[in-house]
Parts: C-alpha cells; sequence; structure tokens
C-alpha cells in the first residue's frame, strides 16, 4: 500500500511538472506572438477617443481630464504662476476707486432729501472689477476648498454667496444655482498646453488676440455656444478661467440666448483667496 502511495504522488508531481512546463511554453508563445504582433496604435486611438466622448466638456476642470490623444507629440502641459503683481495692482485700483465712489456718496446725501426710496427699487448691480473678499465671509464656500487653490479663485460678485468651491493646486471649479431654470459654473486655472491641437492653439490665440474686453476687469475674451448654454472664456493673471450659464432653455432662455447675462457677471467679480496676493 505505501508503494502505491508512493507512485501515486510521483505520478502526481510528474503530471504537474509537465502542465508547468506547458505553461510556461503557453506563455512564451504569447509573448512571442505579441512582440510580432504589436496592437494597432490606431485602434487604442479610437477607444480613447470613444471614451474621451464621454467625458463631460461642460468646464475647463472636465476639458483638463480630456485623452491625450487629441494632442500631438509637441503638446506638454506646463504648470505657471499667476501673475501677482498685476493681480495686487488690480486690487490697489479698485479700492480707490471704492474710496472715490463712498466719498462721493456721502456728498450727495448731504445735498438730498431723505424721501422714502420706491418698494420696487432694483437693488444696484455691483461695481465692475475685481475686489477682495476672503472665503471666511462667504456664505457657501468652503474655506478649506479655497484655501486648497494657489491661483487667483474669482467668483461673480453677483452670486457670491451661492457659490461652491471645490479646489486643487493650480486649479478650481465652483458652481452655484441661479434659480429652478439656470445654474452657472466657473473654472479656473494656470496651466496651459503648450502645442498641441491646431484648434486649441488658435482658439488660445483668438483668446489673446480678442479686442473685446470685459469692464472693469480688461479682460480679453470670447463667448460661444453649446447644446446647454453659453461659455465665455476669459484671461487674466497669466491664468485661464471658463463661466458656463446652463439653462433649461437655452435657446428661449435670455440668460443664454444672449450676451448680456454672462458678461455682466464676468464684469464684477471678488477674490476669495486675497492672501494669495498679500505678499512675496
Amino acid at each position: 500500500m505505501k508503494k502505491l502511495l508512493m507512485l501515486a504522488a510521483g505520478a502526481a508531481a510528474l503530471t504537474g511538472g509537465v502542465v508547468f512546463a506547458q505553461t510556461r511554453s503557453d506563455e512564451r508563445t504569447s509573448e512571442e506572438e505579441a512582440a510580432q504582433n504589436p496592437p494597432d496604435p490606431r485602434i487604442i486611438a479610437e477607444e480613447l477617443r470613444a471614451k474621451a466622448k464621454r467625458i463631460p466638456r461642460r468646464n475647463l476642470a472636465a476639458a483638463l481630464r480630456a485623452a491625450s490623444d487629441e494632442r500631438d507629440d509637441r503638446a506638454r502641459t506646463v504648470s505657471r504662476r499667476p501673475n501677482l503683481e498685476a493681480l495686487r495692482e488690480d486690487l490697489r485700483r479698485t479700492e480707490a476707486e471704492d474710496a472715490e465712489r463712498d466719498t462721493a456718496a456721502i456728498r450727495d446725501l448731504s445735498n438730498q432729501n431723505f424721501a422714502a426710496a420706491p418698494r420696487d427699487t432694483a437693488p444696484e448691480p455691483p461695481p465692475p472689477g475685481i475686489r477682495s473678499m476672503p472665503a471666511e465671509r462667504l456664505r457657501s464656500a468652503d474655506v478649506r476648498e479655497v484655501e486648497r487653490a494657489r491661483i487667483p479663485v474669482l467668483l461673480p460678485a453677483q452670486l457670491r454667496d451661492a457659490m461652491k468651491v471645490y479646489g486643487m493646486e493650480n486649479i478650481y471649479t465652483a458652481t452655484a444655482r441661479i434659480d429652478s431654470e439656470a445654474r452657472l459654473l466657473i473654472s479656473g486655472t494656470c496651466n496651459r498646453v503648450v502645442g498641441g491641437d491646431p484648434d486649441v492653439v488658435e482658439f488660445r490665440k483668438r483668446i489673446s488676440e480678442s479686442p473685446r474686453r470685459l469692464a472693469g476687469t480688461g479682460a480679453s475674451y470670447q463667448i460661444s455656444r453649446n447644446d446647454f448654454g453659453v461659455d465665455l472664456s476669459f484671461s487674466k493673471f497669466g491664468c485661464g478661467y471658463v463661466m458656463t450659464v446652463e439653462c433649461g432653455d437655452p435657446g428661449g432662455d435670455p440668460r443664454c440666448a444672449a450676451d448680456e447675462y454672462v458678461t455682466g457677471l464676468a464684469q464684477s467679480m471678488i477674490l476669495a483667496n486675497p492672501e494669495l496676493a498679500g505678499g512675496e
């Protein structure tokens, strides 16, 4: 009986060795076949494009996650620092404008009769330009998210208390519900794609050479429309920003069908991380 068990164990070991050797042989054959028949790069590119089409491109953050196969061999992403001196100059300018405006308002009040204002008087729009307002003073923004972004976090003054901010080192995205029929998204980044797809290069060139500038901020901008609403792209402090107004009825809602609403939002901004420009 003992001999039979020993013979059975030997046979099993021999069979296992044969199977192992066959497996190793099959692996070597597969490796050799793969080396002789490399995957078609066109098929891989098509698969990447199919995946990229499923990525929503409604804001800058999503666009930065697009498949790299859309870029040519020269394209690369570089991280840039914002122009903090230009940011400080903008804040000094708007601070001086505010002081002058306050002085004029006090002078006008001294010459007026204090009659009751009509109840249907609409609130005055925010003054054009960029003004500092720390995230601690905003109702919806998370201070920690704002601190993560090491670029100027610009938010429309008109919706500043409705904005939720999501920050990373060199990018941020903010969203706000305008009402039941519309919402706003804004993204900013100092990353820049050098080279790349000709359409991307042409778009950057159009923005840099655009004669249209936003009142108050002085930023050159471009407007485009999509299935969801309207995009306004502008450049400021060496960084790129995209504002998107989405509407339930993009063709019928004037906030998406016309340019005035989105440009009005972009003309008056608040800087949610003024400590970024505090000192270098």
